[in-house]
């Protein structure tokens, strides 16, 4: 299985979906945000990906 990992967000909403969005086209199953999103509703952003978020 491949995560994708990103921590220290900051809310950077455009720079998350980024990498998410590049991880799933190179096979991530899912995503771990390893802290410091700031705004919960941040995550928001990757529901269109269909992938499981954890934090």
């Amino acid at each position: 299985m491949k995560v994708c990992i990103v921590s220290d967000s900051h809310d950077n909403r455009r720079l998350l979906e980024i990498a998410v969005r590049d991880a799933k086209k190179r096979g991530a199953e899912a995503v771990l945000h390893c802290g410091d999103v700031v705004a919960p509703t941040t995550l928001r952003v990757l529901q269109k990906y269909g992938l499981p978020v954890h934090v």
